[in-house]
């Protein structure tokens, strides 16, 4: 009976204690995603001050077996040397998202990109009206490289890459795609186009 009460007891106490130790891993590989995208974000500046101020370009594949590697990390950043490299495809760069294995962070900036390595226009990204504040819904579409708000923007796709929140239009600067916990989203950091830096959440 002893024993029985003892095993009633344990098993009581690890439900309660499991969704806190999941909760908690989470946060840690939130952590975890927060240092690289720092580290990245120093990559991009040392790229631009050696570039005369450009970035690189944002790239878009509509290929079959590339198509969900959409505005993967630059290939310059791994080629000369800012990040490690990496052989496998959509994977030019070896900084992998740590939610979304087989997958580099995302990249993204107002102005050129290439669309299947073919110049196709200018990137455009949503940008609240209220960057940095974050709280209202209204804002507009940016893509001049020397207009822009945002200098440049590098995010995970979060916990949960496949959720509405991640997957948004609007993504990754719309306060509606940011990470709220149990409920997915983006984990980004920004850059604006006067300097300061920025991280949601």
């Amino acid at each position: 009976m002893e024993l029985l009460v003892v095993t009633v007891v344990i098993g009581v106490l690890l439900s309660l204690l499991l969704p806190t130790l999941s909760r908690a891993k989470e946060r840690a590989r939130i952590a975890k995603v927060q240092a690289e995208l720092y580290g990245v974000g120093l990559a991009l500046e040392m790229y631009a001050d050696d570039h005369a101020g450009r970035l690189p370009p944002v790239r878009i594949n509509c290929n079959t077996d590339l198509y969900d590697h959409w505005c993967q990390f630059p290939v310059e950043l791994a080629d000369l040397g800012y990040l490690p490299r990496d052989r496998r495809p959509g994977m030019a760069v070896g900084m992998e998202d740590v939610f979304n294995p087989g997958h580099t962070y995302k990249y993204a900036t107002p102005g050129p990109q290439l669309v299947n390595d073919v110049p196709g226009g200018d990137f455009k990204l949503w940008v609240p009206e209220d960057f940095p504040a974050g709280r209202g819904t209204n804002g507009v579409w940016e893509s001049g490289a020397d207009t822009s708000r945002i200098r440049w923007v590098v995010w995970s796709l979060g916990p949960r890459p496949n959720s509405a929140r991640s997957q948004s239009g609007k993504a990754p600067l719309a306060p509606g795609s940011w990470y709220r916990p149990g409920g997915g989203g983006v984990i980004l950091r920004a850059a604006s186009r006067d300097g300061p830096q920025w991280q949601f959440p």
